[in-house]
Formats: C-alpha cells, sequence, structure tokens
C-alpha cells in the first residue's frame, strides 16, 4: 500500500515541486500578476490583486516552513486557513493537498481522506485535481478501516478507459479487491496495467510483481 501512496504523490509533486513552491512560488506569482497588468494598464485593483497572491504565497511559504521544522499544529492551521480564504485560487487545493499529506503522515487518515474529498467536491478546482483528491480520498479510507466492498465500488468509475489517474485506480481499486477476498477482479485490474503500453514503468512492473505473488 506505501508504494501506491509514493506512486501518486510522485505524480503530483515530482523534482520536489513543493520544496521550489516554497522558495520561488511567490516571485513566480507576482511576475505573473505584473505581466497580465501590463497588458491592461495598472489600476488599484491589479494592485491590490498582486499584493493578495503575494501575501497569499508568503503564508503557504510559511506553512511549509513550519512543517520541516515540525511545528505541524501551526502548519496545518496555516495550511487550513489558506484553503478557506484563498477561495477559487490555485493556492487553496495546492494548501489542501499540502494539509492532507501531513494529516497522513501523522497516521490521522481519516482526517486526509475528508480534506481529499473537500477538494473533490469543490466545483471550482480543475477535474484533474478533483479526479486525484476522490482517488487519494478513497485510498485514505480504506487504510482508516471503512469498508472495502463499498469504496472498491466508489473507485470503478476512476479505473475506466479515458481518466486521468486510471492507472494508480486500477492499483489501489486491486488492492481493494483483494481485501474483499476477490482475487478475480483484482488479478483483472492488474492485468489491465501490466498489459496497457501506455502505462507507467513502474506501475506495470508493481501489477506483474503482484500478478506473479498472488499466482496469476
Amino acid at each position: 500500500m506505501a508504494d501506491i501512496f509514493n506512486e501518486i504523490d510522485e505524480e503530483l509533486r515530482k523534482d520536489k515541486a513543493q520544496e521550489w513552491w516554497g522558495r520561488y512560488g511567490k516571485f513566480v506569482i507576482g511576475a505573473c500578476v505584473v505581466v497580465v497588468a501590463a497588458a491592461g494598464g495598472y489600476t488599484w485593483f491589479e494592485q491590490q490583486r498582486t499584493a493578495e497572491l503575494r501575501e497569499l504565497a508568503d503564508r503557504y511559504g510559511r506553512a511549509l516552513t513550519q512543517a520541516d521544522a515540525g511545528e505541524t499544529d501551526p502548519a496545518l492551521a496555516t495550511l487550513q486557513s489558506l484553503s478557506q480564504e484563498a477561495d477559487g485560487e490555485g493556492i487553496a487545493m495546492i494548501a489542501s493537498f499540502q494539509r492532507a499529506g501531513i494529516l497522513a503522515d501523522q497516521d490521522r487518515h481519516a482526517e486526509a481522506a475528508e480534506v481529499y474529498a473537500a477538494v473533490a467536491a469543490d466545483d471550482s478546482v480543475d477535474p484533474l485535481y478533483r479526479g486525484l483528491a476522490e482517488l487519494k480520498a478513497i485510498l485514505h479510507r480504506s487504510v482508516a478501516g471503512e469498508d472495502t466492498s463499498a469504496l472498491l465500488t466508489e473507485i470503478e468509475p476512476l479505473t475506466l478507459d479515458g481518466e486521468p489517474w486510471r492507472y494508480s485506480a486500477r492499483m489501489v481499486a486491486a488492492s481493494l479487491a483483494m481485501g474483499t477476498g476477490d482475487m478475480e477482479k483484482a488479478k483483472a485490474y492488474l492485468t489491465q496495467v501490466s498489459d496497457d503500453d501506455g502505462a507507467p514503468n513502474s506501475a506495470r512492473t508493481q501489477a506483474v510483481e503482484i500478478l506473479q505473488a498472488i499466482g496469476s
């Protein structure tokens, strides 16, 4: 199960993206806003907007610093306030993902699942990340001990062809199927991954190894 967590996290945070964001994100936001403002002329609203976005980025950076220093509670509080006050901004989604990740690291999986579920239900979030949040919510609900059969039913739409997170979803679904004792369904999900040339190599390798282990 830990490998599946890592697989999904790598898709979201390649090349230490969050560390980079914490260091340089506020400058990128500021630069983007300045470029947009230059095209339409500086107005009071645009200048105010720039200041607001920089302030949000500063707060996110402080939360990352707090988390790295082991100041978990202040970091969680900062991230929660960001996710609420920056409603409709991309940084709100990022703050929610980061908050859920910290909760999961503390084995607070039910709470992490609730945060992910809130992102998945937010119509202002890009559908790509809503799908990822839904997948991670299901995964953490499983770790928290929720009914495996019900979760398997919930995850099935994410495993369909064309879904952006289908490979990770199929791996999670296979794990859930094994949890219910339905080895044939588990093998079917794993085979979908192992036989798909478009699947990430790491996922295909993992699927093959599990199939071999369960005697397929």
